[in-house]
């Protein structure tokens, strides 16, 4: 079974001030901090961020400031529904919890954006200012915040397989996962429309770096598990989706390839990979061609199609074992999404957000006479991804039925207080519900629980493992934390007494 899971920055402003009269941290912290009612402090203990895929540590004199994720002064916390909410590179960041498919994925991913939007609220009214939070990752000036995806793969699988196969689908995927920006180049100085955020800001194929040389495969080997079982592909390349489908396929899609690399699948390769990732995004009108290391010249949406095929037998149940809950799905709505893209990017409008927001600015353009130099179409793509309801574009297209839905807002309600059943996260939520008055700090694999003058950890490192199927009706009884402590002994968790 895969597991997978998503991590939003989000941008923040104060209304009717200008960014540089505004310090980005203490904003970020002020919303973090507004946001964590039920919460217990990070523990740093089991991070590892220059732990490098390739086979060595960067040393720690080496790295740049921000690589050291195992330091902070700034608010950062885990969460009841199983998440993480912290500020990371001067941004509120909302880690999803750990999930077994893509659209459980949606679920806990909008249910991230109902936090941060209330805690920003919560925010303004501490402040006296309108605090306001956009889902998109770059502020057209030259800056670029993360969206990234989260897929345990198992250790066994080469590394090397997973560079040559995966980096083909992420500079390929743009079609379907773009959030689509006005401006060309980091700082937008060229002028035009483009499928995706991200692209303009990769430098590399392969590196450590996630602010820096962004590289397409980031290396980072920080599993959050048992590191010789699992290795998490941390995946920066993605845009932040205010979208619900596209997410859906954006993170579906990838556990699908990785699964087949996983097989032993392989396909032709995109040359030159960061060149063709921009050259991709650049083109909406989804014409562009690549070549490709069999010496064929192919769009995004071709290569694409070859992916998909490359993957089917792994869907029918013909090699591997290594699942995503809503695979068969997903991979039904991948192969629609390409037939309908052979039309345009008009076809792709009523699920995809760089097309949607491509249709009404286009339409926008036509009836004001305007070119996409104009700051009126600048300011309407910075709208789409503002996540208040009365406010943010694409929130409004999603409430009228104008961008298909894949979850409904009860489910993402459920998501927002309560952690997914199917993984650790759910008996890392369940502790916070109930005995959060005890719980001295805890990560993802991980919590630690003060009883009387006994503190005591309880190892989590198989993220399938500690689900609510395994303790809810072993648990169901528990009144005290000490009892809750002979219960998860007794039923074989691995506790540790310090």
């Amino acid at each position: 079974m895969s597991v997978v899971g998503i991590e939003n920055e989000y941008g923040v402003a104060v209304e009717g001030v200008h960014g540089d009269r505004v310090d980005p941290i203490t904003l970020s912290a002020a919303v973090v901090t507004a946001g964590t009612s039920l919460a217990s402090r990070w523990d740093y203990a089991t991070e590892s961020p220059l732990r490098d895929a390739r086979g060595y540590h960067l040393p720690r004199h080496e790295a740049l400031p921000d690589q050291l994720t195992d330091e902070t002064r700034y608010a950062n916390r885990l969460l009841g529904n199983g998440a993480r909410f912290y500020v990371d590179h001067a941004h509120p960041e909302y880690s999803g919890p750990e999930v077994t498919s893509a659209r459980d994925a949606v679920a806990w991913d909008r249910a991230g954006d109902l936090i941060v939007q209330a805690a920003a609220e919560q925010a303004s009214a501490t402040l006296g200012e309108r605090v306001r939070v956009f889902k998109n990752t770059t502020d057209g000036k030259g800056s670029s915040y993360g969206c990234h995806e989260n897929h345990l793969v198992p250790r066994g699988v080469p590394f090397d397989a997973i560079v040559e196969g995966f980096t083909t689908h992420l500079v390929s995927r743009v079609p379907f996962t773009g959030a689509g920006r006005v401006g060309i180049g980091q700082h937008g100085e060229v002028t035009g429309f483009q499928i995706a955020q991200r692209p303009d800001f990769f430098e590399a194929r392969v590196g450590l770096e996630t602010t820096v040389r962004r590289p397409l495969i980031n290396t980072r080997d920080e599993p959050h598990a048992d590191v010789l079982r699992w290795r998490r592909l941390h995946v920066i390349t993605g845009d932040a989706l205010v979208g619900q489908w596209g997410t859906w396929l954006k993170v579906g899609a990838a556990s699908l390839v990785l699964q087949a690399i996983a097989a032993g699948l392989t396909w032709p390769s995109v040359l030159n990979p960061v060149a063709a990732f921009r050259a991709y995004s650049h083109d909406p009108s989804l014409q562009q061609r690549w070549t490709c290391s069999d010496g064929v010249d192919r769009t995004a949406v071709e290569v694409q199609r070859m992916l998909w095929e490359r993957v089917s037998p792994v869907v029918a149940g013909a090699v591997g074992e290594w699942w995503l809950d809503d695979a068969g799905a997903v991979h039904a709505a991948w192969g629609q999404a390409l037939d309908d893209a052979s039309r345009g990017a008009d076809a792709l409008a009523d699920r995809l957000d760089w097309a949607a927001k491509y249709r009404l600015l286009q339409g926008l353009s036509q009836r004001g006479g305007l070119d996409w130099s104009s700051p009126r179409l600048a300011a309407l793509d910075l709208q789409w991804a503002d996540l208040d309801p009365d406010k943010g574009i694409g929130l409004t297209l999603e409430r009228q039925g104008a961008l298909r839905t894949v979850v409904t807002p009860a489910e993402v309600e459920h998501a927002r207080t309560e952690p997914p059943a199917t993984t650790r996260a759910w008996l890392r939520g369940w502790v916070l519900h109930h005995f959060a008055g005890h719980v001295v700090q805890a990560t993802w694999d991980q919590f630690t629980v003060q009883v009387g003058g006994r503190v005591v950890t309880v190892r989590l490192p198989e993220p399938l493992d500690h689900t609510a199927a395994r303790w809810d009706h072993a648990l169901d009884e528990v009144t005290d934390a000490a009892e809750m402590l002979r219960v998860l002994e007794t039923g074989g968790a691995r506790l540790e007494r310090s």
